[in-house]
């Protein structure tokens, strides 16, 4: 999968982010979805489902033949609010345009793949631009989405636009860290990611979900602090983030607007949290 936010600006850098996605899928030779973390339409609220800039900033921007048959997972970023959400609830409800728009609802579950009978992925996707008193019933969802019987998923995440942990401009969001984590510890979430940071970073925390941010997708980019601890990786260059799960291992690399690799990661799936003890050597990844 490739997942990316902020990215709805309908500017050359979206366009140029876009472009470097279809590259890389077409060189990859894979792409089965794509996680869209928020902020999905700048400027003017949208006017309906025909609003062109459902053209502009979306369908027309992510195109090609691989971009062209995968659908986009989207969450609700705060830019989103407080109009356009419901018309990209629409959108999704109503099968408009491509079809390819998946928002089935403000937050939800999705399970991706099967090893054994059991989920390979189990995403949760929450909307954290909503009133902040909603969150409570969100927590919920997310506990029972995890808890619910039957085969448990080989890898639990979850995708929101607001990050708990940041190292960039926005810093930590103390109230998710009180309100959210808890329940992602409970539920052994093992990655959690947004965007909200226009740029791109992963922090490892011992005891908690692995956090990937990665909000270069399209808006005016933040920079980043020149000192960055051994625990965590940063850029402050338009791109992506590309994940690969398979029974044993996830790969994550993030890449620039030109396709090219900035950073790879490797964990075991043997490990319960995807700590810095549990990536595999820079040498070992390819």
């Amino acid at each position: 999968m490739i997942a990316l936010g902020d990215q709805g600006s309908g500017a050359l850098q979206q366009w140029r982010v876009a472009r470097a996605m279809e590259r890389v899928a077409a060189r990859d030779r894979r792409l089965d979805l794509v996680v869209l973390l928020g902020d999905n339409f700048y400027g003017p609220p949208l006017s309906g489902t025909g609003d062109m800039s459902w053209q502009l900033k979306f369908e027309r921007v992510y195109w090609g033949r691989w971009l062209n048959h995968v659908p986009f997972y989207a969450v609700l970023g705060n830019h989103d609010y407080p109009e356009s959400q419901q018309v990209e609830l629409d959108y999704s409800q109503e099968h408009k345009g491509s079809g390819r728009w998946q928002m089935p609802a403000r937050y939800y579950q999705k399970d991706f793949g099967q090893v054994q009978g059991r989920p390979l992925l189990r995403v949760v996707f929450l909307d954290t631009a909503a009133p902040r008193e909603t969150l409570a019933q969100q927590v919920a969802f997310l506990q029972q989405a995890f808890a619910q019987p039957g085969p448990r998923p080989v890898w639990r995440m979850v995708a929101a636009h607001h990050p708990l942990r940041s190292a960039g401009r926005h810093g930590n969001d103390e109230q998710l860290l009180q309100d959210l984590l808890p329940a992602l510890q409970r539920s052994q979430v093992d990655l959690y990611l947004a965007g909200h940071e226009h740029n791109q970073q992963l922090l490892l925390e011992p005891g908690e979900p692995a956090w990937v941010i990665s909000g270069a997708g399209g808006q005016k980019l933040y920079e980043m602090p020149d000192v960055i601890n051994d625990r965590q990786f940063s850029s402050a260059r338009a791109g992506f983030a590309k994940l690969d799960f398979s029974a044993e291992q996830l790969q994550l690399v993030f890449y620039d607007e030109r396709g090219t690799p900035e950073q790879r990661y490797r964990w075991q799936r043997q490990c319960r949290w995807l700590a810095k003890g549990c990536l595999l050597p820079q040498a070992e990844v390819r």
